[in-house]
């Protein structure tokens, strides 16, 4: 029992070795599920303008069909687009305030051009969240 201190060694080595690769693994699975919610989120507020634009459409029908003059309509049209410009904005903003500190810097978009850039870049992950036929 000579060199004990070379058991000790060899056990504290593997221990931090362990360590050190589950927290690689953990942080790399932790990483891979933000990125899935915002996939998931940011599809969510994609379908949410899709129901936006059909709406828009189903109120412009009606108010051509009960002949509403040509202001009713450009206010209306003006107040949608200003809803919709705010929506994209503040939904953004609130994603990224959820966020705390750390995992800002993880966040691969700031902006609603930038978020629909990374939607696209995850694509097949956002068809395969809505697909129904599964």
């Amino acid at each position: 029992m000579e060199h004990w201190w070379i058991y000790l060694l060899t056990f504290v080595f593997g221990y931090v070795t362990c360590k050190t690769f589950y927290f690689i693994r953990a942080l790399r699975t932790g990483l891979t599920l933000l990125q899935g919610a915002h996939v998931i989120y940011l599809s969510s507020l994609v379908k949410a303008m899709e129901h936006f634009s059909y709406a828009r459409e189903m109120v412009l029908e009606h108010m051509l069909k009960t002949e509403r003059g040509s202001t009713q309509i450009s206010s209306f049209e003006m107040r949608f687009e200003d809803d919709i410009r705010l929506f994209k904005k503040r939904s953004i903003e609130v994603l990224l305030y959820c966020h705390p500190p750390f995992f800002r810097r993880m966040v691969e978009f700031k902006d609603w051009q930038s978020a629909m850039d990374f939607l696209q870049e995850n694509r097949e992950s956002a068809l395969r969240f809505w697909d129904s036929t599964e």
